[in-house]
């Protein structure tokens, strides 16, 4: 059956509360920072925060299918050693899978996973690119964690079904489909490989 490549995940990280509370603070009438902070606040925004923006800036070019223009953006910056945006990396990532990268795709969301190690998008994203370049068991490593703290995480249970079709761990699989059908009994891919498998496994009992 042809293998289809599971999805990315969804791309959205917490907002940057902090940026947004310094600007709201700022406009308050009558409210004034000393001139120290002023300055400490306004380095903090250029350093910590840019890899941030540029983040977000490449999460709209991602949205626009220009993902050579992401890597343009951001190549330059992945190795500054202030960089402790996992948004950045994640965004990296999704970037080189969409060129076809994937060495590169997983480099780079093991850099997003080293700055934020619960964040199920990140873990969802690896484990994706781990299935495309045929590494099954660590995919399935990556969604098995996920479901353990994200147990109605619809698109971990249909990436982990897929890898187990892949190792022709049919019951596994089934039952994974399974779970994305009590989810969302509108899942087509879900259903296509749930009766692939009970043609497969069909007597085998």
């Amino acid at each position: 059956m042809k293998r289809i490549p599971p999805g990315e995940g969804q791309k959205f990280f917490p907002s940057f509360f902090p940026i947004f509370l310094s600007f709201f603070l700022v406009l308050i009438p009558g409210f004034s920072f000393p001139a120290q902070q002023a300055v400490a606040q306004r380095a903090e925004k250029e350093g910590l925060w840019r890899f941030d923006r540029l983040a977000q800036e490449a999460t709209l070019l991602n949205q626009r299918g220009q993902p050579e223009k992401v890597i343009t953006l951001l190549e330059p910056h992945q190795g500054d050693a202030k960089n402790d945006s996992a948004l950045f990396f994640n965004e990296l990532g999704i970037a080189y899978r969409r060129q076809g990268k994937i060495s590169q795709a997983i480099q780079a969301y093991q850099s997003a996973l080293a700055r934020d190690p619960e964040n199920p998008v990140v873990m969802k994203n690896l484990g994706d690119a781990f299935y495309l370049n045929q590494e099954y068991s660590q995919a399935i490593e990556l969604f098995q964690k996920i479901l353990q703290a994200n147990p109605r995480f619809q698109q971990a249970h249909s990436s982990l079904g897929l890898a187990y079709y892949q190792l022709q761990r049919y019951q596994e699989s089934l039952e994974e489909f399974e779970i994305v059908l009590k989810l969302n009994p509108q899942d087509e891919q879900a259903q296509k490989f749930r009766e692939a498998i009970l043609k497969k496994t069909k007597g085998q009992k």
